[in-house]
């Protein structure tokens, strides 16, 4: 059984805000966004998914504190598989139900419902930025116009579907209703294009500002101003990293991607006697 207090460096007696921060710091580290190591992140992830929640935890620190006392020290117990019979002769002894016992799966047929109905939703690169909802018209079967509010997580990725339960198909009254199912399409917006969770924009400067170098003000798709640094002698392309400035990836930890900004140099047109002029410097 994976030890999960190991994997985020916490002690059992963490605290939620102690276990939140120590997966924030591997999060930052290892996102597969930011060049770290996915099996990494993806193991932290599922740590801090059980130990902040406080049903999660209780049920994880029971198992593993059962599987210590009567399984033997290295026994490795899974919450997924089939580990709880040890269990069953403990608890049968003191004429006991066991708590962990899970009954057999047996293999139903899926109810039949309604037909789910699947829509496009497009949205801007801004509007992805933020947490927030939309309403959204769509035709059933049966011609009836319907409404939805959809709710939008910040920094939802382009390509993805929602499923809004209960939301689709009514024709037949007799069955369930189907479900409504939402694909995005985040689209490029404010001069600004996303490439995963990262941003990319340009901005023009004169070739003096290059040479001398300059400080820019750059209005950003959460509405705020800020500052970037223009060293002496950029070259034209040059992309300028703005950490920390992209989309978000987990809002709750606030981590977000990067932004980069991509130095336009304007060359000015001259005439024939400024450019003799420029040879016999």
């Amino acid at each position: 059984m994976k030890n999960y207090y190991d994997i985020l460096g916490v002690g059992e007696d963490a605290s939620n805000d102690q276990i939140k921060k120590a997966f924030k710091e591997i999060a930052k580290k290892e996102h597969p966004d930011r060049g770290g190591n996915e099996a990494r992140f993806k193991e932290a992830n599922e740590a801090y998914d059980t130990l902040k929640d406080p049903k999660k935890k209780q049920e994880y620190d029971t198992i593993r504190k059962y599987g210590e006392s009567f399984g033997g020290q290295g026994q490795n117990f899974n919450f997924t598989s089939g580990d709880f019979d040890i269990f069953e002769d403990f608890f049968s002894g003191f004429g006991q139900q066991n708590p962990f016992r899970r009954t057999t799966n047996v293999r139903r047929q899926r109810p039949q419902v309604n037909r789910s109905i699947n829509v496009k939703m497009a949205v801007s690169i801004k509007e992805a930025m933020m947490h927030h909802e939309k309403t959204i018209n769509y035709k059933l079967p049966s011609g009836r116009d319907e409404f939805a509010t959809v709710k939008i997580p910040a920094g939802v990725q382009n390509g993805v579907t929602f499923k809004y339960r209960n939301l689709g198909d009514d024709s037949d009254p007799s069955l369930p209703r189907g479900d409504l199912m939402v694909q995005m399409t985040v689209l490029d917006s404010d001069g600004y294009t996303r490439k995963q969770n990262d941003l990319y924009t340009e901005k023009t400067i004169s070739c003096f500002d290059a040479i001398r170098g300059c400080e820019l003000k750059l209005k950003t798709l959460t509405d705020t101003i800020i500052k970037i640094n223009v060293p002496p002698g950029t070259q034209p392309g040059t992309l300028i990293n703005c950490k920390g400035q992209g989309m978000p990836i987990h809002q709750s930890l606030n981590i977000r991607g990067n932004l980069y900004v991509k130095v336009v140099v304007l060359i000015p047109q001259l005439s024939q006697k400024d450019l003799n002029k420029i040879k016999d410097l």
